[in-house]
């Protein structure tokens, strides 16, 4: 069972993956520092977010270890915003993706 669910999740986080490069070769916004890559989605954000709504949405973690797992995740965005890798709205988009993918990933887990 638990080989199951690394394997939905693992499947889940590289098919995100894709998808945010799919949609920064689309959307072609640039990074607030010069870069040869595209910033919009974040896929930091994008992956944290994605970590962070399946492990919350797979298990029974007690609201305080929520809210630091929560705190660990903004964290890290906050460092891309900080040194400018990103723009917010980059890293709220990226964060609202990986959510979305989260939920999606485990409703369609269930018919698995």
């Amino acid at each position: 069972m638990k080989d199951k669910n690394a394997l939905i999740f693992l499947s889940g986080l590289v098919s995100l993956q894709y998808t945010v490069k799919f949609l920064k070769n689309i959307i072609k916004e640039d990074r607030p520092i010069k870069s040869k890559t595209y910033g919009m989605p974040s896929t930091k954000s994008a992956t944290l977010f994605y970590t962070l709504g399946y492990l919350i949405g797979t298990n029974n973690f007690k609201k305080n270890t929520i809210y630091l797992m929560f705190l660990i995740a903004l964290i890290g965005l906050l460092y891309k915003l900080y040194y400018k890798e990103h723009s917010l709205k980059q890293i709220v988009i990226g964060s609202i993706i990986g959510l979305i993918y989260s939920y999606l990933i485990i409703r369609i887990s269930h018919y698995i």
